[in-house]
């Protein structure tokens, strides 16, 4: 039997509870380089490959401070260090 929380989970699959909490990581790690919050029509695009790309899994979200890391991480190499006004 697989276990979910430590084997990748693409995006889609996510629950809507994961999905908020990690919009949630993301906008607090966007914070730093943009000077309002993102919208989600913006957010959830750049979440989903984020998220498949680095194949994470729901055991991730037990280390905040590490996926808070990998998320400004991966948001300022994408270009939101421009978006700053």
């Amino acid at each position: 039997m697989n276990n979910l929380s430590v084997s990748p989970i693409v995006y889609a699959e996510l629950p809507s509870e994961a999905r908020a909490l990690l919009s949630i990581f993301a906008q607090a790690a966007a914070a730093r380089y943009v000077s309002h919050p993102l919208k989600q029509s913006e957010l959830t695009p750049l979440l989903e490959a984020i998220w498949n790309r680095n194949r994470l899994c729901l055991h991730d979200f037990s280390d905040p401070c590490r996926l808070t890391a990998l998320l400004e991480t991966e948001l300022s190499s994408v270009g939101l260090a421009g978006s700053a006004q």
